[in-house]
């Protein structure tokens, strides 16, 4: 049995604080992919690049559909990774048990 899976688990108001914060990081990290595909058409001269931008939208797709897993046992994983890339802030985990914010932090500077 995993840490993770042994805690007490997640209260509703730490649900509820999870699931306004990623959909606010997937807004984020949405808004600049729409603004680098957006640059990159503005930008297009041939298809070789056309092409490109059809291999990063699908790349990117596959990373998106895995990395926002809401699932409790997933979530502190999900939010290392977010807080990593940089789509949230420590500060925006506010509300959240101190074991769960220290995990998350230790675990997004791996």
């Amino acid at each position: 049995m995993s840490t993770i899976a042994s805690e007490a688990g997640w209260t509703t108001i730490e649900i509820e604080i999870s699931q306004r914060l990623l959909n606010k990081a997937y807004q984020r990290e949405t808004e600049t992919l729409v603004t680098e595909v957006r640059h990159k058409i503005n930008n297009l001269t041939d298809m070789e690049q056309l092409w490109q931008i059809h291999d990063i939208l699908s790349a990117k797709r596959y990373d998106l559909d895995g990395k926002y897993d809401a699932r409790e046992p997933m979530l502190i994983f999900t939010f290392a990774q977010l807080l990593k890339e940089g789509w949230i802030s420590l500060e925006e985990l506010h509300g959240l048990n101190q074991a769960k914010l220290a995990k998350i932090s230790s675990l997004s500077k791996m």
